[in-house]
């Protein structure tokens, strides 16, 4: 009987087990690859950061990288995320559920709120609503308040176009001069020139590309600005048909 009993529970075990192991994954690996992530979360994401690593599911991207010589920090953004609020509106989207000894809320000069997470001093989950979607900073070994303005500056220059597409359609020629001259990014080129991989693959959309070669670079973010200039000052475009390491462009 007690072998009977034992054999019983083994096979319910092992039925749980093959049911839970059964969930598909909804993450893909991206790599480095953010127009990768934006195709599968369903919006884009062009945040400036060196040696990163991106996956994404269905509304959300998470892209980590250094913040530091010691430290890494996980990015997160979603769009239409039905989590639950708080009473400011903040949905944390950060996947960390371990209990801090402080929860609170942190307002900055810019109005924006911060629900933090952490201890005194360091804060391991950042999270915030903004107009463009839902994001957190998940940090094992913490942030400051000083890192939270640099991340949420990051996040500012991916995020905000200096103008709308409506009206730069509606501008001059005269007027993109002088936009151009204003902002001061980057200088117009070849219309011809294809559209770099490796500009794609951090998430500078066709649109913004075509437009800055066409001296309209003010409807980019600052963040697909300050991708594009470095590009074409590491000379990447030496070969029209080039994408700047080694592989040819599609047509």
């Amino acid at each position: 009987m007690k072998n009977i009993l034992l054999l019983i529970i083994v096979c319910t075990i092992f039925t749980i087990y093959n049911k839970v192991s059964a969930i598909p994954n909804p993450w893909i690996e991206c790599g480095d690859d953010i127009s990768c992530a934006a195709d599968k979360a369903g919006f884009n994401f062009p945040l400036r950061a060196e040696k990163y690593s991106v996956r994404a599911m269905e509304d959300m991207i998470e892209i980590t990288f250094p913040i530091d010589g010691k430290r890494t920090v996980t990015v997160r953004k979603s769009q239409l995320y039905n989590g639950q609020a708080d009473e400011n509106g903040i949905k944390d989207i950060s996947g960390d559920y371990n209990k801090y000894p402080v929860n609170k809320t942190l307002k900055f000069d810019n109005g924006i709120e911060f629900k933090v997470r952490g201890t005194e001093n360091k804060f391991y989950v950042v999270s915030f609503a903004a107009e463009t979607g839902y994001y957190s900073f998940s940090c094992k070994k913490g942030l400051t308040v000083k890192d939270i303005k640099y991340l949420y500056k990051l996040l500012e220059e991916a995020e905000a176009p200096r103008h709308n597409i409506d009206e730069i359609n509606n501008y001059t020629i005269e007027q993109l001069q002088d936009l151009r001259s204003v902002d001061g990014i980057v200088e117009p080129v070849y219309t011809q020139d294809c559209f770099p991989k490796t500009l794609q693959k951090k998430g500078v959309t066709k649109e913004c590309f075509e437009r800055a070669n066409l001296g309209q670079d003010a409807f980019c973010s600052a963040s697909e600005v300050q991708m594009i200039k470095e590009y074409y000052r590491k000379g990447q475009d030496k070969d029209p048909l080039n994408n700047g390491s080694g592989q040819f462009c599609a047509n």
